[in-house]
């Protein structure tokens, strides 16, 4: 694994890539809706995490981690932040709406930091969590009056596990961000398969895999194979190569993309208010990514003044 490149500037090639990325995780929300029409969500995501694990355990070499850490990532991971999606998505939260709110995980990863990594957000952070956590509290109450609380809660459910999973990653040794998703693949298929046949019951499984057919391969070789083999590779891949203030504001434009593809795709329709949650939601998002220039920003913006009162102190002694 190459080191970042922190002094090389982000290329145009590499901005495409990286847009790209965000188009094909942003698409992959709708692409989960209409998997589910062909599958209970349990099994939906036991046959995703199928796909990211065979035959690629063959080909990527294993994570130097322990492998307690490895079933860990796994059950949180793999097992609650998708169960959580997955099942959310099939309680009828729009796909759109599902893009936005498992971006909570942003939020929920600074809180956790700060208490179990020591970290220390500073003024901006703490702001756009607020905001941002408020945004989705509205965005729970508006999608209660048209779908389900049960359904988003799930979803948010999700996005604290991912918070939780993303905590557990910074405290594992460096390692290939694609080869660690193709390991800890492994150990969500049996356990959701399980999952699956226990809340679904083996009648509804059967069936569904019986009814296996090309649009069903399709939307579980879009969730395993694009969505998570090739993204996360390629992320990972421009963020060894490029400075991470320039490759993370382009996560930025997955809840766009899938807010925008949600509409043309399926239809989704959203009220001022939702697009008004959406867009303070995402503001959040890029002040949370930009927070060390904002605040350098309001500081030296005071900065005169403050000499100025120190000089004016002085004359008056």
């Amino acid at each position: 694994m190459t080191g970042t490149r922190d002094g090389k500037d982000l290329t145009l090639r590499g901005g495409c890539t990286l847009a790209l990325v965000s188009f094909i995780w942003g698409l992959n929300f709708v692409v989960i809706h209409l998997g589910l029409g062909h599958f209970p969500p349990l099994l939906f995501s036991a046959l995703r995490f199928l796909f990211c694990a065979l035959p690629w355990i063959f080909i990527v070499p294993k994570p130097k981690i322990s492998l307690r850490s490895l079933i860990s990532l796994g059950i949180v991971l793999g097992i609650l932040v998708f169960a959580g999606l997955f099942v959310g998505m099939h309680e009828g939260v729009p796909a759109g709406i599902a893009s936005l709110t498992m971006q909570a995980q942003v939020f929920f990863t600074v809180l956790l930091g700060k208490f179990f990594l020591s970290e220390k957000p500073g003024p901006v952070q703490i702001l756009s969590v607020v905001i941002g956590m408020f945004a989705i509290f509205a965005m729970i109450v508006i999608q209660g009056t048209v779908g389900t609380y049960d359904g988003i809660v799930l979803v948010l459910g999700g996005a604290l596990s991912w918070g939780v999973a993303n905590i557990m990653m910074k405290k594992l040794p460096r390692v290939n961000m694609l080869g660690l998703m193709v390991w800890i693949s492994l150990i969500p298929p049996v356990p959701l398969f399980l999952m699956s046949i226990a809340v679904d019951g083996w009648p509804t499984v059967a069936a569904s895999l019986r009814a296996f057919d090309a649009s069903g391969f399709m939307a579980v070789a879009y969730t395993g194979l694009l969505s998570t083999i090739f993204a996360y590779g390629m992320w990972g891949s421009m963020l060894q190569r490029f400075p991470t203030t320039s490759v993370a504001p382009f996560a930025l434009l997955v809840p766009v993309f899938g807010l925008l593809t949600a509409y043309l795709f399926l239809g989704e329709h959203y009220t001022a208010v939702q697009l008004c949650a959406s867009a303070v939601i995402i503001g959040a998002l890029a002040a949370n990514i930009w927070h060390k220039k904002i605040e350098k920003a309001i500081l030296n913006k005071k900065l005169p003044k403050n000499i100025i009162d120190t000089e004016t102190a002085g004359h008056v002694k």
